[in-house]
C-alpha cells in the first residue's frame, strides 16, 4: 500500500524540457516495396500464373499447326552497266528489292499455280483465287546482310508449301529467259542511238571552241602568273590601295598641325614635331646660346647686382636671341607646314592618276575575265562530251547480241523441303501464357494491397507514421483457449520470464529507458482502436520495469472497458474513478498485484462520464502526488479514436506509448491517432509493435521456435500442452496466494 511505502525515485526537476517532436507528414508518399506486395499476393499470383498457363495449353492444343518452307536464290546482274544519265535511265539501287516484288508479281505467281503439279494440290484445290492467296501468304525478302533473297511460304500442309515454293522458283526463272533477249537487244540500240546523237554534239563544241578563240587571241598572252591584264590590273589594285592609306596618313598629320598652331599651348610640342622631320639644325644652336647667357646673367647678377654693366649687357644679350630664336621658331613652323601640305597635294595627284590606270584596267579585266569563263565553259562542255564518247564506246564494247550476253544469272542455293512448324510457338505460346497470368496475379496482388489499409509490418509502420518503433513483441495474448490465455498473456513476463515474449518486454523497458522515454516518470499506453492490446502490453511493460527493481505503479485509466483488475485477479468495490472524483484517497484504492514491488490501481466501479472526471483537474493531482512515492507509473488509458480519454491523459503525462498491432491496425486509423496526440501537444511519442509478423527480421526482432529455448542453454522446447497446463496451475496458485 503508498501508505507503507518510502520514495524510491525522484521526479523530474520542475526545468526538464522535453525535445521537441518531429513528424514527417509525407506518409502518403512512401514508395511501394513491390517485392513485399509480391510475397503477401505469392498465392494469388501462383494461382493466376497456372491459370495464364492453362489457358496457353489449351489455345496450343486447338490451334491448328502450320509449317513453312523456304527456299534461297541468289540473282547475279550480268548486263551491261548502263549509263547514269537521264536519257538512258539505268538499274535502280534497289535491284534486289524490285527483283523480290516481281518474284511476288500476279504473272508468276500465276504462271506457277497453273502447272500441273501445283494445279491438283489440296492446300490451292477448293480456292476460286490461288495466285491471290499466294500474293498474301507468299514472303519474298532480301538478306539484310547479304544478297540472298529468301522465298517463304506458310500452309498447315509442309509438303504443298513446299512444292508451292519451288514452283514460284521455277516460274521466276522461265519468266525471265523468255523476256531477257528482248531486253538485250533494246538495250543495244538505245546505246547506239546515244552514241551517234552524241558525236554529233561533241564535233560541234569542237567547232565552237576553236572559233571562240581564234576571236579572242588576247586570251592566249600568258605570264608565269596569269593573264597580262588581270596581272597588270592586280598591280595597279594594290598600288591604288597604299595611296589611298598614305593619303590618309599626309592629310591627317597637316590636320594636325594647323589644328596645334592655332592653339598657343600647342606651340612648343609643333616646335619638337618640326625639329624631329630635320628640316633645321640651327634651332638647337640657339638654344644652346640662350642657356649660355642665362647662366652667365645669373652669375654676374648674384655677384654684382643688377645695375652692374657686365649685367646689363647680358639681359640685352639674352633679348636678342629670344627674338632671333622667336624668329627661327616661326619660320620653321611654316615650313614645316607647307612641307607637309606639299606632301598632301602630292599624294592627291597621284591617286588621281592612279585612279584613272585602275579604272581603264578595270574594264580590260573585266571583258577579260567574262572571256576567260566563257571559254573555260566551252572547254569543260567539250571536255564532258569527250568523256561521254568515250564510255558509250566502251559500254558498245560490252554488248554481245547472243543470248548469254546481257543473262541473269539466277543460283538456286536451297531448294524448299518440308519445314519445320512455326505456327503456333509453344514456347512463346506458354511463355506469353505464363507471363500474362503473373501480370494479371500480381496488378490484383497490388490491388488488394491498395484497398487493405492494414499495416502489415513493423517496416511499413515506420515508414507511415514516422515515429520511432520503441519495441517490437509477438502475439501476446493466446489464439486459443478462450479468455483465460488472454488474461495469462498479461502476466507472461512474470510467469514466463524466460520465453521470447518476456525478453521482448525486457527489451523494450531498456530501449524505453535509454530512448524516447529517458528520463520519463510517467508513461501513458494507449491504441488508435480496440483489440491492439495495449491492456496486455502495458502489464508486462508494467511487471519488466518492477523486475528492474524499480517500485512501479500500474493505473488502470480505461473507465469505459478495464481490464487490469482481470489480468492481475483483482477484486475491489472502490479504485481510480472514486480516487478523481474524491470519494477515497489514493492509499485506499491501490492494491497489490502479487508482483514484487509492483503495484495496481484498478478502475473500480465504472463512472458514467470518464471524461469529466479525467477534466476535473484532481487527475494531474493525483498523479503528482503518486510520482512521489513511486519510480515509474504506467497509466493504461482507453484507445485514442473512439474517445477523448486517451488524449487529456496524454496531454497530462511525460510520455507516450501507442500500441499498434501488425495485420490488424490500419493506416488511416493510426494517422488519426498519432495527429490526435501531437494536437494535443503529447511531449514524447513512440509507438511499440504487437503481434509482429513471424520470421521476420525488421527492427532486430524475428520470432520462431528458437524463442522457447533461447535463454535454456540446449533445453530441450517443452511441449505447448504442458505449457498451458502448468499456466493454468500457476494461475491458480497466485490466486490463492492473493485471496489468503
Amino acid at each position: 500500500m503508498v501508505n507503507s511505502l518510502t520514495p524510491s525515485g525522484a521526479a523530474l526537476p520542475a526545468t526538464y524540457t522535453p525535445p521537441p517532436l518531429v513528424i514527417d507528414q509525407e506518409e502518403e508518399g512512401a514508395g511501394v516495396n513491390l517485392l513485399a506486395v509480391a510475397w503477401r499476393g505469392r498465392w494469388l499470383l501462383a494461382f493466376c500464373t497456372l491459370i495464364g498457363g492453362g489457358l496457353a495449353w489449351l489455345y496450343l492444343q486447338q490451334t491448328v499447326p502450320r509449317y513453312t518452307s523456304v527456299a534461297r536464290i541468289y540473282v547475279e546482274q550480268n548486263i551491261p552497266r548502263l549509263l547514269s544519265s537521264d536519257a538512258l535511265g539505268g538499274f535502280s539501287n534497289k535491284y534486289l528489292f524490285t527483283q523480290a516484288e516481281l518474284i511476288r508479281s500476279t504473272s508468276v505467281l500465276g504462271a506457277a499455280v497453273e502447272s500441273p503439279e501445283i494445279a491438283g494440290l489440296a492446300s490451292l484445290r477448293s480456292l476460286d483465287n490461288p495466285a491471290a492467296l499466294l500474293r498474301e501468304k507468299l514472303s519474298v525478302s532480301v538478306g539484310e546482310r547479304d544478297d540472298i533473297i529468301n522465298i517463304a511460304l506458310e500452309l498447315e500442309d509442309a509438303d504443298d508449301a513446299a512444292q508451292i515454293v519451288n514452283a514460284v522458283v521455277d516460274a521466276y526463272i522461265t519468266k525471265y529467259a523468255e523476256e531477257r533477249r528482248t531486253d538485250v537487244v533494246e538495250v543495244v540500240k538505245i546505246l547506239r542511238s546515244e552514241k551517234q546523237r552524241r558525236d554529233e554534239e561533241l564535233e560541234q563544241r569542237r567547232k565552237d571552241l576553236e572559233n571562240y578563240r581564234s576571236q579572242h587571241v588576247t586570251l592566249a598572252i600568258q605570264s608565269k602568273e596569269g593573264n597580262v591584264v588581270t596581272e597588270l590590273f592586280s598591280a595597279l589594285s594594290g598600288e591604288l590601295n597604299a595611296t589611298h592609306i598614305e593619303l590618309l596618313e599626309a592629310k591627317t598629320k597637316f590636320a594636325r598641325a594647323q589644328k596645334m598652331l592655332e592653339n598657343p599651348d600647342q606651340i612648343p610640342f609643333l616646335v619638337e614635331l618640326a625639329r624631329s622631320a630635320q628640316l633645321t639644325t640651327r634651332g638647337s644652336d640657339l638654344d644652346n646660346q640662350i642657356q649660355t647667357v642665362e647662366q652667365s646673367l645669373v652669375t654676374q647678377e648674384s655677384k654684382w647686382g643688377d645695375g652692374y654693366p657686365a649685367v646689363r649687357l647680358l639681359k640685352e644679350s639674352l633679348e636678342k636671341l629670344r627674338e632671333r630664336q622667336n624668329q627661327q621658331q616661326e619660320a620653321m613652323l611654316k615650313a614645316y607646314l607647307d612641307t607637309l601640305r606639299q606632301n598632301y597635294e602630292l599624294l592627291v595627284q597621284r591617286r588621281d592618276e592612279l585612279q584613272k590606270a585602275y579604272d581603264k584596267q578595270f574594264e580590260l579585266a573585266t571583258q577579260v575575265s567574262k572571256q576567260t569563263a566563257k571559254l573555260a565553259d566551252l572547254q569543260d562542255a567539250y571536255q564532258k562530251t569527250s568523256d561521254y564518247c568515250d564510255t558509250l564506246n566502251q559500254q558498245i564494247r560490252e554488248v554481245n547480241l547472243n543470248e548469254e550476253v546481257g543473262a541473269m544469272n539466277v543460283s538456286v542455293l536451297e531448294f524448299a523441303a518440308a519445314g519445320p512448324q512455326t505456327y503456333p510457338d509453344r514456347p512463346k505460346t506458354l511463355s506469353v501464357g505464363l507471363a500474362f497470368g503473373a501480370m494479371i496475379g500480381f496488378g490484383l496482388a497490388w490491388l488488394r494491397d491498395l484497398l487493405d489499409q492494414r499495416m502489415k509490418s513493423v517496416e511499413e509502420i515506420a515508414s507511415t507514421l514516422q515515429l520511432p518503433i520503441i519495441g517490437a513483441l509477438p502475439l501476446i495474448a493466446a489464439s486459443r483457449g478462450g479468455q483465460m490465455d488472454r488474461h495469462l498473456g498479461g502476466r507472461i513476463t512474470a510467469l514466463e520470464p524466460r520465453s521470447t515474449t518476456a525478453e521482448a518486454v525486457r527489451s523494450l523497458r531498456t530501449t524505453l529507458h535509454f530512448g524516447v522515454g529517458e528520463g520519463a516518470k510517467t508513461y501513458v499506453v494507449t491504441s488508435p482502436a480496440p483489440g491492439d492490446g495495449k491492456s496486455t502490453v502495458a502489464s508486462n511493460l508494467a511487471i519488466a520495469m518492477a523486475q528492474a527493481n524499480q517500485r512501479v505503479l500500474l493505473i488502470d485509466a480505461d473507465m469505459r472497458k478495464p481490464t487490469q483488475h482481470e489480468i492481475f485477479g483483482v477484486t475491489v468495490e472502490t479504485g481510480f474513478a472514486a480516487v478523481l472524483s474524491g470519494a477515497v484517497p489514493a492509499v485506499e484504492a491501490i492494491v497489490p498485484s502479487g508482483v514484487p514491488l509492483l503495484d495496481l490501481l484498478p478502475v473500480g466501479k465504472k463512472p458514467s462520464n470518464p471524461l469529466a472526471l479525467l477534466n476535473n483537474g484532481a487527475f494531474q493531482e493525483v498523479i503528482a502526488h503518486l510520482a512521489q512515492h513511486y519510480d515509474q507509473i504506467l497509466i493504461d488509458s482507453p484507445p485514442v479514436m473512439p474517445v477523448a480519454d486517451s488524449r487529456l491523459i496524454s496531454a497530462m503525462a511525460d510520455c507516450t506509448l501507442l500500441v499498434l498491432r501488425a495485420e490488424r491496425s490500419t493506416r488511416r486509423m493510426s494517422v488519426g491517432a498519432r495527429d490526435e496526440l501531437i494536437k494535443v501537444r503529447t511531449q514524447r511519442l513512440g509507438v511499440v509493435v504487437n503481434a509482429a509478423p513471424l520470421h521476420r527480421s525488421g527492427y532486430g526482432y524475428g520470432y520462431s521456435s528458437y524463442s522457447q529455448s533461447a535463454y535454456g542453454y540446449g533445453d530441450e522446447p517443452e511441449d505447448p500442452r504442458a505449457t498451458r497446463r502448468r499456466l493454468k496451475a500457476a494461475r491458480g496458485a497466485e490466486l490463492t496466494a492473493i485471496d489468503g
